[in-house]
Order: C-alpha cells, then sequence, then structure tokens
C-alpha cells in the first residue's frame, strides 16, 4: 500500500526542524553581509547566493550532535584568465581570520567554516571572462530569483528568472497575484557556468550550482511535487542503513542517481521508491557485473562524470543493496494488508516511518472505539 498518511508523517519527521532552518539562514545571511560591505572584497562581489541540499529542498533533519551545512556561493568579478586560484583563495584570508578565525579552514576548491550551530562551505567563483556572457549573468545572479532565500518546497512557483518574484508565503491571494513567468531560455544561461578556482591542481574549473537548482526545481513540478521527497526518503534510507551500506555514494551523487532514475509523472513517494529503487537496479545491472561506474553527466557542466570519485566496489556493493530494497519496497507497495505493508516500509526507513492504526491503511480518520478507553500509565519509553 502507498500509506499516504503515513508518509506524510514520516517525510514531516526527517525534514530538517524550524531550529535547524533558523540557523542555516542566520549563519549564511551574517556571512553574505559581512561579505557584502567588507572594503576588500564587496566591490570584487556581485551577489552571494545560497545552493546544495537546503536551496534545493532535498536535506534531511541533522541527528545528534550533526550540525545543518548550508553552501552559499560568491560570485566575484575577479579576472580567472591573469589571477591564479591560489591568490584568489588567498584575498579571503584576511577576512576569514577577522569574523572566523580559528573556526575555517581551507578546502581545495572551497572554506569550511564550523561554527557551534552550523557548518557553512564557502564556495567562491568567478564570472565567466567573455563580455557579453559576463553582462548577461551578472544581471541573473543580481536578481531576487538567485539572492532569494526561499527554498524550492517552500516556493514551489520558483523559476531561474530574474523577472521573477517571490510572493508572499503567507498569502495564497498574494501567490497567485504574482505574474508568471518560466525559467528563462537556457541559451541564454545554461553555456554560461562560473568559474571555479582549485588550489589541489592549480587551474580554473566549470561549475553551474544554478543549473542544479532550476533542473530539480522543473523535476519536481514534473512529478507532481513528490521528487524531493523521494530524494529525502532514499536519503534517509541510506543514513538509517549505514552500517550495511557502503560509505559512498551519499550526498549529492545520490541525489543525482535518483533524478536520473525517476521518471515524471510519479504520483505519490511510495510508488516513486520502488520505482527509483527497481530502475537503479535494472539499468546498472550490465556495469555492476562488468565492474564499471556509470557516467552520469552533471546537469550544467555535461563534461563532468558526477560519480567520477565513486570507486566500483562502493558501486557494486550499493547496487546490491538497491536491489535488495527494491525487493522490500515493492513487496510494502503491493501488499494490501495496511499493518504488513507499514513494517515493510519500517525496515528500509526504521521506527521513523509510522505503522498505520487499527483503521490504518491510506484511511484518514478515527474507528468508533469498540470500548471505553482504560487509562494507561502516563509514561513513555
Amino acid at each position: 500500500m502507498e500509506l499516504k498518511p503515513q508518509f506524510r508523517e514520516f517525510l514531516t519527521s526527517i525534514r530538517p526542524t524550524d531550529k535547524q532552518k533558523e540557523d542555516w539562514r542566520v549563519g549564511s545571511s551574517t556571512l553574505r553581509s559581512r561579505l557584502a560591505e567588507d572594503e576588500e572584497l564587496g566591490p570584487q562581489i556581485v551577489t552571494t547566493f545560497l545552493q546544495g541540499s537546503v536551496r534545493r529542498s532535498t536535506a534531511i533533519r541533522a541527528q545528534g550532535d550533526k550540525r545543518p551545512d548550508v553552501d552559499v556561493v560568491v560570485v566575484t568579478t575577479i579576472d580567472p584568465t591573469s589571477t591564479t586560484p591560489t591568490r584568489t583563495m588567498n584575498r579571503f584570508i584576511p577576512f576569514l581570520d577577522k569574523f572566523y578565525k580559528d573556526k575555517w579552514r581551507p578546502q581545495g576548491r572551497s572554506f569550511g567554516i564550523e561554527l557551534s550551530y552550523v557548518d557553512i562551505d564557502l564556495v567562491v567563483t568567478a564570472l565567466p571572462p567573455d563580455l557579453q556572457s559576463r553582462n548577461f549573468m551578472e544581471s541573473l545572479y543580481r536578481s531576487q530569483s538567485v539572492n532569494s532565500l526561499i527554498t524550492l518546497e517552500e516556493q514551489p512557483d520558483w523559476r531561474l528568472n530574474r523577472n521573477w518574484v517571490p510572493g508572499n508565503l503567507n498569502s495564497l491571494s498574494s501567490q497567485k497575484s504574482q505574474p508568471l513567468v518560466e525559467d528563462a531560455p537556457e541559451s541564454e544561461w545554461k553555456p554560461n557556468p562560473l568559474l571555479l578556482p582549485d588550489r589541489d591542481v592549480g587551474s580554473w574549473g566549470r561549475t553551474h550550482p544554478l543549473a542544479q537548482i532550476q533542473w530539480t526545481a522543473s523535476k519536481n513540478r514534473a512529478c507532481n511535487g513528490c521528487y524531493v521527497d523521494i530524494v529525502r526518503s532514499l536519503k534517509w534510507w541510506r543514513q538509517t542503513n549505514s552500517d550495511s551500506l557502503p560509505k559512498y555514494p551519499k550526498g549529492y551523487p545520490l541525489e543525482h542517481m535518483i533524478g536520473y532514475s525517476l521518471q515524471d509523472n510519479v504520483t505519490s513517494v511510495g510508488a516513486g521508491i520502488v520505482q527509483v529503487l527497481e530502475r537503479m537496479t535494472a539499468q546498472w545491472a550490465f556495469a555492476a557485473e562488468l565492474g564499471t561506474v556509470p557516467n552520469l553527466s552533471d546537469h550544467g557542466v555535461p563534461e563532468h562524470n558526477v560519480l567520477k570519485r565513486l570507486s566500483i566496489e562502493d558501486f557494486k556493493a550499493f547496487h546490491k543493496a538497491a536491489g535488495n530494497a527494491a525487493g522490500i519496497a515493492r513487496d510494502a507497495l503491493d501488499n494490501d494488508d495496511a499493518q504488513e505493508s507499514g513494517k515493510l516500509w519500517q525496515r528500509l526507513f526504521g521506527s521513523r516511518f509510522p505503522l498505520p492504526g487499527p483503521g490504518g491503511g491510506d484511511r484518514v480518520g478515527f474507528s468508533q472505539p469498540s470500548r471505553p478507553a482504560e487509562p494507561k500509565d502516563a509514561r513513555f519509553a
């Protein structure tokens, strides 16, 4: 059974908490304001914006002592044809020492900032050097479409378009009054990725976080709003079963694999999970048998293989685990007994997935009690 009420409750329990959302909003907003106001860096910065699973609404709830994490991209006017990656990154060190002394660390293509309540990845980029492309992209990056803190789940009408403006999230009439815009033509923005300084290899690479955000928003609409919840569910499955799964894939590579495997027009999270796991198993069976890792192109930079760093051993182990999970998910979806179906879904997702009540299944409401309630001990386990 699809058990839609149970999936709704499950997804509520694995989304980031309001406190975690507030933490990444405060941490990222403070960093962005400080960058914009910095005397040395400010004049070189076009804008800053959020990327990653937080912006795409595919993040799951941080557990235990783990802090929520958020990615902040800073777009600069630095000329990548005359400035080395090392010199570019070094420009940010005085700023980091001033505001985040002993809390930051250099990474190959970013800076990691560890605060008591949030982890931030600061990703430094440069606009493309071509003047015509640069002017259009600068206008797009300065728009509310890019700079908004609103996530894809909070505003499903989001479009990558400099004319898009966010509606009032608390007012349905306000949202309806917003002029409808579509994504800007891909020919205008997709061929113009940002450039990323990579100190480890000593050169500039291409990156296109806007393409990942736009693709996710479009896919979620094509899947009736189910896509981001399917990603969250399978990330939770991966976390819950980490002892029996390889260390990788996780994070964005796993999310990309899910998007690649999910067809449009799915109507429920449960059905989508079954589809993803079964397609993963079928479409990569030959690769697993040959001992090769599939090549999945990045949405914004096609020459980048998202699975480049995934080892053959981890891929084969993950493929086998996905096949096992596909069997359980299929049995759960096809089982007509609500209790048995719920127990099968619990095998995948753990105790966060609630079992249906006595009247259970996909029915919502309360059954008439057969006898008066009996008082029980009020303590909880």
